[in-house]
């Protein structure tokens, strides 16, 4: 357990809870009830007391942040690091949850926030930075891959990630219809990530 890095755990997770002091800053202007969730259409279909929110929303997303540290260092470990593909994969969480938990807030006080925006950029830039470092890896240890074979299959799903991210992002300036369309478009996109695996795999 000596090689789990603690002191990046705590400080992501420190970020993650960051997003409390603004919550509990604002308290007194905040309603009693708050959209936690919403449509396609930007309209709030679940709520949530004001505590749950500005408390509990942060907490979840630390302890979210604690496994994917836990596992990212154990997968290190076992089968070797990348420290750029490690730097993404603990970043994405705390910086989902101050981004969202900010527009959350920031909709309970009644600010022009399209959440669905919010939501699909995140996911656009989420695609694009996995897509950028993926190819970069040279090899999956866990399937006991060659280099060569392993780039390929990298580089493939890398470039999926960044035609989606791209896709994702374009979306924003459309119609909601237009996210819906790249949310169904990650079905065969991942079928096609997993063909090209397979394909690979059975080269000689």
């Amino acid at each position: 357990m000596k090689q789990i890095k603690w002191k990046s755990m705590v400080i992501t997770c420190g970020i993650c809870l960051l997003s409390i002091l603004l919550g509990v800053a604002l308290w007194e202007r905040l309603p009693d009830t708050m959209a936690i969730h919403f449509n396609i259409h930007n309209e709030p279909d679940n709520f949530a007391p004001k505590g749950v929110v500005v408390f509990g929303l942060p907490v979840l997303m630390a302890l979210m942040q604690a496994l994917c540290c836990f596992v990212t260092d154990l997968n290190s470990i076992r089968y070797g690091a990348s420290q750029k593909l490690e730097r993404v994969a603990k970043g994405i969480i705390p910086v989902v949850s101050i981004l969202l938990h900010m527009a959350t807030l920031g909709y309970a006080l009644g600010w022009d926030i399209d959440i669905r925006r919010v939501a699909g950029l995140i996911v656009g830039v989420m695609f694009l930075a996995m897509g950028n470092y993926l190819p970069k890896l040279d090899y999956i240890k866990h399937y006991k891959l060659d280099t060569e074979k392993a780039r390929k299959i990298n580089r493939f799903v890398g470039f999926e990630m960044v035609i989606m991210g791209l896709l994702f992002l374009v979306s924003l300036l459309l119609p909601p219809a237009a996210t819906v369309i790249c949310l169904c478009l990650l079905i065969p996109c991942t079928l096609l990530g997993v063909g090209c695996a397979i394909k690979v795999v059975r080269e000689k």
